[in-house]
């Protein structure tokens, strides 16, 4: 049993937010076949959002893609819709300002058990990472108005560690690590970017697993009695090891399940309960290990 945020879970498996759309019903299915430990949905805003233009996503690498699709979402109301679902929800939100953002909080929480603030995603402007000026602000207020605990998703920078230390003085219970890389890719032919939306977008898959080890062991180092929800270029049982060991307690799946389906979260669940029988150890013990050497 895994203890995150006053919860438990039975093992670190849980959908990250983009790894399944909201869409009810779907979510319903793969909750109900797949018993993932908690499933994030998709980030919404308080209002509807459409997404970039196409092209929004395109493979740069194996099993390495860059997106800007822009956070497109049917808005924070759909939550009302995930009724009967049994897995626990992690609410991911975003917004443009402090008010927006507040309100799209306090819609989510109604089926959240957790609500995860997106300051980290590139390819929108004003939302995602674009929200850092301002985080401890977002984070106080946040906090201040919901009563589940609050965590912050933050995107892999240098200045990681002071982001952190604002998210937990500000309110947040724990953070989400990494969201996406910022890239982007240009077409030779043509010599112009390939994606639509300007900025360039944000690079998921295995070439940002190493990224993601590293700055979670970073974090963790810093402040062991954190609480990490670890993902970024999960695709084996091996690399959900090597995530927890740095000093996360939950892995997050995304870019595995659009390529291999959402079996990979049994695969990759069976691989580490054999682990733990091998070894004769707890998931708890994984947990930060790589700091006790």
């Amino acid at each position: 049993m895994i203890k995150l945020a006053g919860y438990s879970f039975s093992d670190p498996i849980i959908i990250a937010s983009g790894g399944l759309p909201n869409v009810p019903d779907l979510v319903r299915r793969v909750c109900k076949e797949y018993r993932p430990s908690a499933i994030t949905i998709k980030t919404v805003t308080l209002n509807p959002l459409a997404p970039h233009r196409a092209p929004t996503v395109i493979k740069v690498g194996d099993s390495c893609y860059i997106n800007a699709i822009g956070m497109n979402n049917p808005g924070a109301n759909i939550i009302n819709e995930f009724r009967d679902i049994e897995c626990p929800l992690i609410g991911s939100i975003t917004g443009t300002d402090i008010d927006e953002i507040v309100k799209a909080a306090e819609i989510v929480e109604k089926r959240s058990i957790i609500i995860e603030i997106n300051a980290s995603s590139p390819n929108r402007p004003g939302m995602g990472m674009h929200l850092l000026d301002k985080l401890s602000d977002i984070v106080k207020n946040v906090a201040s108005m919901v009563k589940k605990p609050v965590f912050v998703k933050l995107p892999p920078v240098s200045d990681i560690i002071r982001l952190v230390e604002r998210s937990l003085s500000s309110g947040a219970r724990g953070v989400t690590l990494i969201n996406t890389v910022r890239a982007m890719a240009i077409d030779i032919e043509n010599l112009k970017p390939i994606l639509s939306f300007i900025g360039g977008g944000g690079l998921s898959g295995k070439c940002i697993y190493p990224v993601a080890l590293r700055i979670i062991y970073d974090v963790y180092r810093e402040f062991s009695d954190i609480d990490i929800i670890g993902m970024g270029g999960v695709f084996s049982w091996k690399d959900a090891v090597g995530l927890m060991s740095a000093g996360a307690k939950l892995v997050g799946l995304c870019t595995v399940l659009m390529e291999k389906g959402y079996d990979a979260i049994n695969e990759i669940r069976s691989g580490l309960y054999e682990y733990l029988e091998e070894k004769k150890i707890t998931f708890n013990d994984i947990i930060g290990a790589a700091h006790r050497f």
